[in-house]
């Protein structure tokens, strides 16, 4: 079931979402950069309602600075690009039309350097600035934007039998191959994207170690058997063509990168998201600060209270002015409610670093615990400027906002969590509550916001 994630949840889609209609206007409508954004939007929520995503700054932030750093060297766009990364092991990793990005946790996990993941992310901006699907698009000019999110999913997911039993012998079977990369997309891709990734400064060698390691691990197969190569064929041959330009850059050409970020978001990324086997094998051997915190947040997971502080405090030890090992550490603190130490240490971290919000989260949770509720709301608000569709911290928020008798905004806020946890009951029970109390128009207009939001991801939940 997982290694067709994509497929099993995007393509399914089709059994579900806006049936094929035609207008006479769309007959004659070409696929404009409004459409392409509309439909990157449409995907966007598709992603959110269906699949987890990750909200670890250290992991997201970093995703995204790539992204931008290849954007830089590519020519100007008529839309802005959003990245997210989902949690998942499957080595993924795909752009829409209009510039949605999404990076999927098994990728991060598996690769080895910053060069490999820009050679991955430069390959699939490349397909949006070519307008691959796009341009296929344009040529259809009888679907729907709702059809077109199904088709698009189907064509980056791949196919395979769950995509095939859903599809087969109606119109969109047809559509869907029509909207599926070619050798020559495929080509054309790798082209772009090594000047991208030469122009940024990354080396371009990094596409191929990519594709290599993509290639290494199908042969291996498992439960997180890389679907991107279900979408990007004949890996061999291009390895090859890679390989091939590299070959011709100047003997004098150096390449200098510090893969510093990397490690930071790859060890978070193995630590939380990956196989516990697998952590302990990546941490194990190794003597550096991202090591020790590692092994201690894989040994909390397990419970293992006594040997994670050890490892913890290691970190810290290591990196003393480092805000994510003390992040870590106070987090480590609060989790098991030894709360005066996770002060010291979420505080340090913030000082260190006042744009962790994930350090913010943690100490307002702390203040939130200590009934310092007009403290701990700031900070929440805080964390929201950043992570405003985070479940977990809106639900806290509105708790909050209760506790001080402001119970419009709590129930509202609490559902929102619920919406952005994609939970429908609760959400209809928390909006119900708000809805009781709404007077203001003021009030009943952030309500509206919300119910549009609740029925903008309804459409995509089974």
């Amino acid at each position: 079931m997982i290694k067709k994630i994509i497929a099993t949840c995007m393509i399914a889609l089709l059994a579900v979402i806006l049936p094929f209609h035609v207008s006479h206007a769309q007959l004659f409508k070409d696929f404009s950069v409004r459409d392409e954004k509309e439909l990157a939007k449409e995907f966007e929520i598709l992603v959110k309602a269906r699949l987890p995503i990750i909200e670890e700054p250290e992991i997201k932030l970093y995703v995204q600075s790539v992204v931008q750093k290849i954007l830089t060297t590519a020519p100007p766009q008529p839309f802005n690009f959003e990245t997210n990364v989902i949690y998942s092991p499957v080595l993924n990793a795909f752009a829409t039309p209009g510039g949605y990005v999404c990076v999927f946790s098994g990728l991060l996990i598996n690769i080895e350097d910053e060069d490999s993941l820009a050679g991955i992310l430069a390959h699939e901006i490349a397909h949006v600035t070519q307008r691959h699907i796009a341009s296929r698009i344009d040529r259809s000019k009888y679907l729907s934007i709702g059809t077109l999110v199904a088709l698009v999913g189907a064509a980056l997911a791949g196919g395979g039998e769950a995509s095939g039993a859903l599809i087969a012998g109606s119109v969109a079977t047809t559509q869907a191959a029509m909207l599926s990369y070619n050798r020559d997309d495929e080509s054309e891709a790798d082209k772009f994207g090594l000047q991208y990734m030469l122009k940024a400064g990354y080396n371009p060698q990094g596409m191929a170690k990519a594709f290599q390691v993509l290639q290494n691990k199908s042969l291996g197969g498992g439960s997180d058997f890389p679907t991107y190569l279900s979408t990007h064929p004949n890996i061999n041959a291009r390895i090859a063509t890679v390989n091939s330009f590299v070959r011709t850059l100047k003997p004098a050409h150096r390449f200098t990168l510090d893969n510093t970020k990397f490690i930071r978001a790859k060890s978070l990324a193995v630590a939380y998201y990956a196989d516990m086997r697998f952590a302990d094998n990546y941490f194990s051997g190794k003597k550096t600060a991202y090591d020790y915190m590692g092994l201690g947040i894989v040994a909390r997971k397990r419970n293992q209270i006594k040997q994670a502080e050890e490892y913890l405090q290691k970190a810290v030890e290591l990196a003393p002015d480092d805000f994510l090992m003390n992040r870590e550490l106070g987090r480590f603190y609060f989790d098991v409610g030894e709360f005066s130490p996770a002060r010291t240490y979420l505080e340090k971290a913030i000082r260190i670093n006042p744009r962790d919000y994930m350090a913010i989260f943690f100490h307002a949770r702390l203040l939130d615990s200590e009934n310092q509720v007009l403290e701990a709301q700031r900070e929440y608000e805080k964390v929201l400027k950043y992570a405003p569709e985070d479940g977990e911290v809106l639900n806290f928020y509105g708790r909050v906002l209760g506790r001080q008798g402001k119970e419009f905004d709590g129930y509202l806020q609490l559902a929102l969590a619920e919406i952005y946890k994609n939970n429908e009951g609760r959400a209809n029970s928390w909006l119900k509550r708000a809805d009781n109390l709404a007077s203001s128009s003021q009030e009943k207009e952030r309500l509206k916001k919300a119910q549009n939001i609740l029925a903008e991801r309804k459409k995509y939940w089974k």
